[in-house]
């Protein structure tokens, strides 16, 4: 088991190393600087949310357990509005999260299996809420940077399998407050978005930009 002292070194050095990465801001959060510094927001909100999921953990044999945390963290944080502001910070935190989860397993050496598995779930949770609220998205990565996992194979057959289960029974508010099911949004129209989307999340080795 890696001690507190070198795991959180490590992690500072890895957040380090993840700040180019935001820098890639995805097309839909490009439009202004105030939208553009709402997703870098965002990211560093994501990261200080595991940061400190991580230290009431403190143990990289509970890998399972903060994967919990972080996943109930996250529903906290819901995305009620349609604004691209509140879209821009709130897929921030998600990139932000995505990428400090695979900085904790890297230094953990945790299952690859597992890490799959709790980026599928928030990848198709974020999925739905975008969906739900804007009545479904147009093309895959508006709003959701490309995420670069070296996992392997392993890690993108779980994600696969957890963000299409998930998807298909999510069921999440949109703008009027009314409960409405995410599986409508994986089937045509909108089939091809959704498992680009799928794609996108969970591949080791992302596709190239069109």
């Amino acid at each position: 088991m890696k001690t507190l002292i070198s795991v959180l070194l490590g992690l500072m050095i890895w957040s380090g190393a993840a700040t180019a990465l935001a820098d890639d801001i995805p097309v839909g959060c490009q439009g202004s600087t105030i939208v553009t510094r709402a997703y870098q927001s965002g990211v560093a909100q994501g990261k200080s949310l595991v940061q400190r999921a991580w230290l009431s953990v403190n143990d990289c044999d509970q890998l399972e357990h903060l994967t919990d945390i972080i996943i109930a963290n996250v529903d906290f944080y819901q995305l009620t509005g349609s604004s691209a502001y509140n879209i821009c910070r709130h897929t921030g935190m998600i990139d932000g999260v995505f990428q400090q989860i695979d900085a904790v397993w890297t230094l953990c050496d945790g299952l690859c299996c597992d890490e799959g598995s709790a980026i599928g779930e928030l990848a198709a949770e974020l999925y739905c809420q975008l969906s739900i609220l804007l009545g479904g998205l147009a093309v895959p990565d508006d709003f959701v940077r490309r995420p670069v996992f070296e996992c392997g194979f392993e890690f993108q057959t779980c994600c696969d399998s957890n963000f299409m289960g998930v998807s298909r029974a999510y069921e999440g508010l949109d703008l009027l407050g009314q409960v409405k099911q995410c599986l409508p949004y994986t089937e045509d129209p909108f089939f091809d978005v959704w498992d680009g989307s799928r794609e996108i999340q969970c591949t080791y080795v992302p596709p190239p930009v069109p």
